[in-house]
């Protein structure tokens, strides 16, 4: 029998740049791709970006189409709102070309009303796309839902037409079988441990191999992708509503100034606030006040919650940390990620000004709300490892631990690294007994440090 199916899965709880991985992968002239299978929905984004910084987001299509020649395939776990569909199709228009896009029977086709029970009913932290109520009308087998028809050139395939064509690529010796995952295993239904406050369905290896209609036995490895910090979904919603987004396992919530000012001037941040490290300055109220009352009012939600009305007009109340993070939304509202803060003194770094931030907060592709960021839990990723048994991870967003490395690449051997950044590699790869293959450094294609091949060669 022959195994050459690989999965990529994101280790946290989403957002690790799987679709960064992904890409990698099939734009390496070495590695021969002849099928990608999705089992995503619009609550998917993946990001490719190219050398040149050309940016695409994807949902339901497979990332694996920037690779020109691979087989694409949307399994029978997605669901699909046509609109979303319809925009993701013509803006990946020039890389698809004049391929097939083999959709499954199976999939769900997405309603406004599956979106509203969502918005009715989902109280536990969402991007309320519908995947979920769509699910639920397919395993109910409501006589309401409809499913995927034609698209241009996505077209559907009967399951059983399905499995034949897969079976010709899972024959080849000379070529892989791309798994794609969707979202993270901290997301899961069933084994995260964050329940209520997870996806629709289960994340892991072996659900990606059944929606996909493939044995176990056909896989060669699965690729498990993370990040130093992972991170959960906005506690606001773009109509200003809380949700509760969950947290990550006993990992401490942290906010993008501590991971801005850790990363740049080499310290691990702390869960504590940055008082101890930098002091508790006299803080510049009257200039504070100024940023409040020109800061968006879902910054003020973000950093002081429900009750952001009272916390501002108590205005010498408010922490270093808090001012900071208020200085830093403000400057974001305006475009600006690298700004000399009023608040702290700062040496100089590199070839910035003295007190200069560098603001490395990210939004989500699908909701473009700012994520929340946490220290990691190791113990939630030991369980993770538990569940997938990966071959290799992918330390993604390594620059979130030194910014030195940011966009740096080459070969691990070839490239100094301090006391500091050994110990957490060797720490994470003695706690997961899975040795780390790359450090991801950027967000473009082959922006990355590699420390050892991670593309194993299909059994002859």
């Amino acid at each position: 029998m022959i195994r050459n199916v690989i999965a990529v899965i994101d280790g946290a709880a989403g957002s690790c740049g799987k679709g960064k991985v992904i890409g990698e992968i099939v734009t390496d002239k070495s590695i021969k791709i002849s099928a990608a299978i999705t089992n995503n929905g619009p609550n998917a984004g993946h990001t490719f970006v190219d050398e040149k910084g050309n940016k695409m987001v994807f949902h339901n299509i497979p990332v694996s189409s920037v690779n020109l020649v691979a087989e694409l395939y949307i399994g029978p776990g997605s669901s699909i709102n046509p609109e979303i569909f319809a925009n993701e199709y013509e803006r990946l228009n020039k890389i698809i070309g004049d391929r097939k896009i083999y959709v499954h029977e199976r999939v769900p086709l997405i309603e406004e009303r599956h979106q509203d029970y969502e918005r009715k009913h989902i109280t536990s932290g969402s991007t309320y796309k519908g995947c979920g109520a769509v699910q639920r009308e397919k395993i109910m087998r409501d006589k309401k839902l409809k499913f995927f028809k034609e698209f241009r050139n996505a077209v559907v395939c009967s399951s059983s037409e399905w499995l034949e064509r897969l079976e010709k690529h899972l024959n080849n010796p000379n070529a892989y079988v791309l798994l794609e995952g969707s979202q993270g295993c901290d997301l899961c239904l069933n084994h995260s441990g964050n329940y209520p406050s997870t996806t629709h369905k289960n994340i892991s290896s072996s659900q990606m191999i059944a929606d996909s209609g493939i044995s176990p036995l056909d896989v060669l490895q699965t690729i498990m992708v993370i990040r130093p910090f992972p991170i959960r979904i906005c506690n606001v919603t773009q109509e200003g509503r809380y949700i509760n987004t969950g947290a990550y396992g006993e990992g401490a919530e942290l906010k993008w100034t501590q991971i801005n000012l850790a990363s740049m001037y080499n310290d691990y941040p702390i869960s504590e606030g940055i008082e101890s490290l930098y002091g508790d300055p006299c803080i510049n109220r009257f200039l504070l006040k100024e940023y409040i009352n020109n800061c968006p009012t879902i910054a003020l939600q973000i950093v002081f919650g429900k009750n952001y009305q009272t916390r501002i007009k108590d205005i010498n109340n408010i922490s270093l940390l808090e001012t900071l993070e208020i200085e830093r939304l403000y400057y974001k509202s305006k475009g600006q990620t690298i700004y000399q803060t009023a608040f702290l003194d700062l040496s100089q770094y590199e070839d910035y000004p003295e007190n200069t931030i560098i603001d490395q907060s990210e939004q989500t592709s699908v909701t473009n709300l700012e994520r929340r960021i946490f220290d990691l839990d190791i113990n939630k990723l030991i369980n993770n490892w538990r569940v997938n048994k990966p071959s290799h991870l992918y330390l993604n967003f390594f620059q979130h631990l030194s910014y030195e490395y940011k966009g740096i690449t080459g070969n691990f051997d070839d490239i100094y690294f301090n006391r500091y950044l050994r110990e957490y590699l060797n720490w994470l790869e003695s706690k997961i007994k899975v040795e780390v293959c790359a450090l991801g450094t950027g967000p473009k294609n082959n922006e990355r440090i590699l420390k050892k091949e991670f593309i194993q060669k299909i059994p002859r």
